[in-house]
């Protein structure tokens, strides 16, 4: 049933014009933001063979990109996502989907995936741009998979909080508002607070930035697990309190 609910809401995106504009949108800023960062790196690249430096076109080229494709998932999410619950509240579709033998945990859950299978398109492109590149230059093939596997795991993490915040509001812009602000507030959040500050393990870049380095580390992995398993279930409780049950 969660399967069938996350295919209803991928072909709701995928048949908008929105979705395919952000792709193309998305795969011009990683192409340009690629050659640029490659356009750098071939101007120092003598330099760092002269000097042996342990830096290389994945630390220069590849994880840069990757961070800014963190960015550009950050500001779509919330594009796509504040229809999810919020679209259907506006258009009064909301109360069919809470009328149906459908659990609130079926109907969050696959919200949630579809919103999920709608944002691989955007990093699958992306990353064959940046894969595409270990042809000329060489590329450590597993930070390039740990960062992939970062990007998949930041998208199912955004999928969840946007679907949250959408479930909140009755009006897309509402809800488009509120995820913008949190979650930009999440990626703000190390440059705001000093390095011992104890609300510093919530911001979201230490625990990408991590993976980035090709770090593995069982914290990042439990944030993003954890976060996007609480929005999920205060998705539940909300979609709960829209059909009376609590």
């Amino acid at each position: 049933m969660i399967l069938r609910i996350a295919r209803h809401e991928w072909r709701r995106l995928s048949s908008g014009l929105a979705l395919w504009l952000l792709l193309a949108f998305t795969q011009l800023v990683i192409a340009w933001l690629t050659f640029a960062q490659l356009e750098a790196f071939a101007d120092v690249a003598p330099q760092l063979k002269a000097t042996q430096a342990a830096l290389g076109a994945t630390d220069l080229v590849v994880m840069p990109t990757f961070n800014s494709l963190l960015l550009i998932l950050l500001l779509v999410t919330p594009l796509l996502a504040m229809g999810s619950i919020a679209g259907e509240a506006h258009a009064a579709r909301l109360a069919v989907w809470l009328a149906s033998p459908l659990s609130s945990a079926h109907i969050a859950a696959g919200k949630i995936l579809g919103l999920w299978l709608a944002l691989l398109p955007l990093i699958a492109s992306a990353s064959v741009t940046l894969g595409a590149l270990g042809m000329g230059i060489a590329l450590d093939p597993v930070r390039f998979v740990l960062a992939v596997g970062a990007m998949l795991l930041c998208a199912v993490w955004l999928a969840s909080l946007s679907v949250w915040l959408s479930s909140l509001f009755d009006h897309p812009a509402a809800a488009l508002a509120a995820s913008y602000g949190v979650l930009l507030f999440l990626w703000l959040l190390d440059s705001l607070s000093s390095g011992d500050a104890p609300w510093r393990p919530w911001a979201l870049l230490p625990h990408v930035e991590s993976m980035l380095r090709g770090l593995l580390r069982s914290q990042d992995v439990v944030y993003f697990i954890t976060t996007a398993a609480a929005a999920w279930l205060l998705t539940v409780y909300r979609l709960d309190r829209r059909r009376g049950v609590l």
